[in-house]
């Protein structure tokens, strides 16, 4: 029969040092290279949601330092205001939505050529070119009207 004493024990750390050591970041960075290999070598995008993933205090900050901040940065103001930057990764990307409080309500790390929400949706350039039209319109119709003055 095992004694007590004949079972080891090992202590893991607590506190700070099981965050730092213990914290997601580094998982997701293998899951966006893989992703970005995948947008490389097929053509397909792909996201990860950050607020579903079990996230450790100072993995998002961990996550920011080694993605680093590219040049292409977007706001978009929709039903509140929404950021998108481009890493210092090209093809990945970082997206956070807020309600028009200012509450973060979703934050995605996109590996992709364009993020969707900067994509033009089919129908809103559909309006736009109904509505180029109209102003090309009144400009000849005004062209006109001073050339005949």
């Amino acid at each position: 029969m095992t004694q007590l004493s004949d079972i080891g024990i090992t202590v893991l750390p607590h506190g700070p040092e099981l965050f730092e050591e213990n914290g997601n970041a580094l998982p997701v960075l293998y899951e966006i290279e893989t992703m970005l290999a995948k947008l490389i070598d097929e053509g397909q995008p792909d996201a990860i949601d950050l607020r579903s993933l079990p996230m450790l205090p100072g993995d998002h900050a961990r996550l920011q330092e080694a993605l680093g901040r590219g040049e292409v940065r977007a706001s978009i103001d929709a039903l509140g205001l929404s950021e998108v930057y481009e890493t210092g990764i090209h093809g990945v990307w970082w997206v956070t939505h807020r309600n028009l409080d200012g509450d973060t309500t979703g934050e995605f790390i996109e590996v992709t050529w364009v993020p969707g929400i900067l994509t033009t949706p089919r129908a809103d350039a559909t309006y736009g070119l109904r509505k180029l039209r109209a102003r090309i319109r009144d400009a000849a119709t005004d062209a006109e009207g001073e050339a005949n003055d």
